[in-house]
């Protein structure tokens, strides 16, 4: 399964963009928030000293006197408290309390307990007359105001401008994560068209060049001049430059298929005529060059009426140098043939020859057989070749031929020696070269 470099880019890049705007917009709100509740606290402070302050001047108020009641919440109400209730607590302990007024706001025994005990220590302490619990979630201030030993001011204030500072703060987060999620969509779509456009474009033309169309190319606006611009340039002048030198192949290759058809023409003349009977014997022959030319060689002389000469050589390679070797082995053989037709002699001078010519670089292994008419026999003669195999009719059975001398052309002295074997009709031998064995192990 191929990983896309696209999918992996896109999933890194998304991941950082959450984390990068997650942890901005976490820093600031916690900022402001801390900011917030400290404005909070200070501007809750004020606001309760303020009223404490306008609470003092209106001096000690009768609340048995109905008027005075109604004028004193009259006065509450103008400085912005809304939600109140002034208590009367009747004995010290606070078990048994009465309202002398109320606008809203009420409170438990216990928490007025706790808190008129926190308000008596502040008092002693600070000198002060008030009570604040603050509410930092929701930005309201519970206060108890002391008005006289056993009468209390119950009051709660809601701070509209924190609560409409913190929802303008959730705006401007919003806004914030907004943009920023466009500010990187933008940004990876210029880098995906600026890059990755580029880049893919370059993976396209480089697969349909591996398919062998090296006619392929990049065609992009290269106006940026840039590291990919160049990269696209030097592309395009990799690929002239391998067309250039396919096509120098191609024609260089077609010249080469031409010289090798006529090797291989010329190579044909050397070989017998394709007939399959001949004085004294009969031949079946499959010639199967792996290459147009070969350095194979086999020839069927006629000597005379009375015998019938039948040779093969195989030139170390493959190939035009080895089917020039055949070409000297042939020319050798025919030139020796005019003085001598016994095997050993012939084998012994090829072998100089081949050497003095080619100074051992190349070398051949061949097999030379002289039929009789007289007696009914062959004489035998292999140069290294690979054993031969020979079928006796009358006795229905196969007699291996082993060399009888080394290969020809190694410069090593050595007499050759040959096989007198007693012939029959109907006894067959088979003689192959080593493209027979090397096709048997592929």
């Amino acid at each position: 399964m191929k990983k896309s470099l696209r999918l992996q880019i896109i999933v890194i890049y998304t991941i950082l963009t959450v984390v990068n705007l997650t942890f901005v917009a976490v820093m600031i709100f916690e900022n402001q928030t801390d900011l917030l509740i400290s404005n909070f606290t200070l501007e809750s402070d004020r606001v309760a000293r303020e009223i404490l302050k306008k609470i003092e001047s209106y001096g000690n108020i009768n609340f048995e006197n109905s008027s005075q009641t109604d004028e004193f919440q009259t006065k509450l109400l103008s400085i912005g408290l809304t939600n109140f209730s002034v208590i009367a607590a009747e004995d010290n302990s606070l078990e048994k309390t009465r309202t002398l007024l109320s606008n809203g706001a009420t409170a438990t025994i216990s928490d007025l307990k706790t808190k008129l005990t926190n308000m008596s220590n502040a008092k002693a302490a600070l000198n002060t007359s008030y009570d604040i619990e603050l509410d930092t979630d929701h930005f309201i201030v519970n206060l108890i105001f002391y008005l006289n030993p056993k009468t209390f001011l119950i009051s709660q204030i809601k701070m509209k401008e924190m609560v409409d500072r913190l929802r303008s703060l959730y705006i401007q987060l919003g806004l914030l994560l907004i943009w920023g999620f466009a500010f990187h969509i933008l940004f990876g779509i210029f880098l995906y068209r600026k890059i990755f456009v580029r880049l893919f474009l370059l993976k396209e033309v480089s697969e349909t060049m591996a398919t062998g169309n090296l006619n392929a190319r990049i065609s992009w606006n290269a106006s940026a001049h840039d590291e990919l611009d160049v990269l696209g340039n030097t592309f395009n002048g990799m690929a002239e430059q391998i067309s250039s030198q396919f096509d120098t192949l191609k024609l260089k290759n077609a010249q080469i298929q031409t010289e090798l058809e006529i090797g291989k023409n010329v190579q044909e003349c050397f070989l017998p005529e394709k007939r399959k009977t001949f004085n004294l014997i009969n031949v079946e022959i499959i010639y199967q060059p792996m290459r147009e030319v070969s350095g194979d060689i086999y020839d069927i002389i006629e000597i005379s009426d009375t015998r019938t000469a039948f040779f093969l050589a195989d030139a170390t390679g493959h190939g035009v140098s080895a089917a020039l070797i055949t070409s000297i082995i042939h020319y050798n053989v025919e030139n020796i043939m005019k003085e001598t037709v016994n095997p050993a002699h012939i084998f012994n001078r090829l072998s100089d020859n081949l050497f003095e010519t080619l100074q051992g670089t190349f070398f051949a292994t061949g097999i030379f057989i002289l039929f009789e008419k007289e007696g009914g026999y062959a004489y035998f003669c292999s140069a290294g070749h690979n054993p031969i195999y020979y079928y006796r009719k009358e006795q229905n059975k196969i007699v291996v031929l082993e060399s009888t001398g080394f290969v020809l052309g190694i410069g090593i002295p050595d007499e050759y020696s040959v096989l007198k074997i007693k012939t029959s009709p109907g006894d067959k031998i088979l003689v192959y070269t080593d493209g027979v064995l090397d096709a048997a192990n592929e």
